[in-house]
């Protein structure tokens, strides 16, 4: 028995939609293994009337399944799904498989697993990483949805929450004057504190934000309890990442389309911040995204070839995909700050007073105050405290950040944390050609590329592109 085999303890994933209507969308996600079967509903509930059919209905249950299924033999696609559906689901299954293999059984964060399951030396090839989950639909269609109502091109909406990314894009496009819509995903849990701080203001004050909750946090959970290779113990000790949770941003996206198809919405910008492609090297020679192929270019490209298959009009892109962290910061601090008030990245939130108060100590934390001292703001205009801020140093010698090395040793040199030589780090504060790019902003739409790269422009330092393994100084 390969490993892939004996990590597939579930013969069959099964999606079904069961019921979609005007504001709301219900379904099933279910497993089996052997004579066990269990079932979870899932539901999306809008806050206003949306389009919809079952094809559609039927894809949104897939999404989130799609995070499990190197543990499952078997997708079956319960509803009427057409060949690119299956095409491209199939390809979301086997990058995931990889991405849950390489980023959670074998280079271990946390150690999530029980011992028996996890790969020894010996398993870790291309062939275990790609799983054995067969993708199947019980019903063949040709997958026509509704036509997008309106002028696509002059109307995007922003997947938004208390991150910078999204605040900035957001701010860059309503500038812009664009038709400028902003989605909020509400799961049930406690995830949803870091984006209600924006999401009222942005409904006191905004036209166009559409809000969808549901439950599928407690289907990852449902998940995780039922699934024998998961240590029970481990999952319940609080960390800052998922226990086997990577492919988050489809289930987003794919929740998006009864907005967009609804509004005539043609762009869905992603809050995709830089990643050093030198710092993403194979694993045992397998190729992957540590984990965040979901806010890669790659998935934008592969997301906006999925929709246009099925006749949606609905482009994939990010604002800000070409420059670093810090830059994000520094232009919301500087030309937005009634949005940065707003800006909650911390995944560990809490209500004091009926304000949501980032934790001050995750690495996330630490990396967002670091920015926001370097930009010139004040991190207590979004609540982090004075201990905070004084045991910075501190706090993040202890911490395993999670940054990009050269942007974690600027900004330590730029607040005197370390004293760092900062020769070979310039380009962290300028905008970057990718390889696979001429000009910069390539990836955004040419009618919002503009616009978006004079507002960059102000607040980086120098365009760059790879040169021998080192980044370039190539513009003003």
């Amino acid at each position: 028995m390969s490993y892939a085999q004996k990590i597939a303890v579930l013969d069959e994933i099964r999606v079904r939609p069961t019921s979609f209507g005007n504001r709301k969308v219900r379904g099933t996600v279910s497993f089996t293994s052997g004579d066990h079967e269990k079932s979870f509903e899932v539901i999306y509930s809008y806050n206003g009337d949306i389009e919809i059919n079952r094809n559609i209905a039927g894809l949104m249950m897939a999404m989130p399944a799609i995070n499990f299924t190197i543990f499952s033999k078997k997708l079956v696609l319960d509803f009427p799904a057409s060949k690119a559906d299956l095409e491209h689901i199939r390809e979301f299954v086997r990058i995931n498989n990889r991405e849950v293999f390489v980023n959670k059984l074998a280079r271990r964060r946390y150690e999530f697993f029980r011992k028996e399951y996890l790969p020894v030396e010996s398993d870790i090839t291309e062939e275990n990483s790609n799983g054995i989950t067969e993708v199947v639909a019980t019903e063949e269609t040709e997958g026509a949805v509704p036509v997008n109502h309106g002028d696509g091109s002059k109307s995007v909406a922003v997947l938004s929450s208390g991150g910078k990314e999204s605040l900035l894009s957001y701010g860059m496009l309503r500038e812009s004057g664009v038709e400028t819509h902003a989605f909020y995903f509400n799961e049930s849990g406690s995830h949803w504190f870091t984006a209600s701080t924006a999401y009222a203001y942005y409904s006191r004050e905004f036209k166009n934000v559409h809000k969808v909750w549901s439950n599928v946090d407690r289907m990852y959970r449902f998940f995780l309890r039922n699934l024998e290779p998961i240590d029970q113990e481990a999952i319940r000790r609080k960390t800052d990442t998922y226990p086997v949770q990577l492919f988050i941003f489809p289930v987003y996206a794919m929740a998006l389309v009864p907005i967009a198809l609804k509004h005539g919405i043609g762009s869905m910008v992603l809050g995709d911040e830089f990643d050093d492609p030198r710092e993403m090297p194979p694993y045992h020679g397998i190729a992957h995204y540590f984990g965040v192929y979901d806010q890669s270019h790659d998935f934008n490209a592969f997301m906006s070839g999925y929709f246009e298959s099925k006749g949606i009009d609905l482009r994939v892109w990010s604002a800000v995909y070409p420059v670093s962290g810090s830059i994000v910061e520094k232009a919301l601090v500087n030309r937005y700050p009634e949005l940065f008030r707003l800006q909650r990245s911390c995944h560990s939130c809490r209500s004091i007073n009926g304000q949501m108060v980032p934790c001050g100590r995750c690495s996330k934390c630490m990396g967002i105050v670091m920015f926001v001292l370097a930009a010139g703001g004040d991190p207590a205009d979004i609540l982090y405290s004075k201990e905070t801020v004084k045991n910075l140093g501190e706090l993040v010698s202890r911490e395993r950040m999670r940054l990009d090395s050269d942007e974690l040793n600027l900004m330590k040199a730029k607040l005197r944390l370390s004293s760092a030589d900062t020769g070979n780090l310039e380009h962290v504060e300028g905008i970057h050609i990718l390889q696979d790019e001429k000009e910069p902003f390539e990836k955004v739409p040419e009618n919002f590329r503009e616009n978006i790269q004079d507002i960059i422009s102000m607040y980086s330092d120098g365009i760059y592109r790879i040169e021998n393994g080192q980044w370039v100084r190539t513009g003003a």
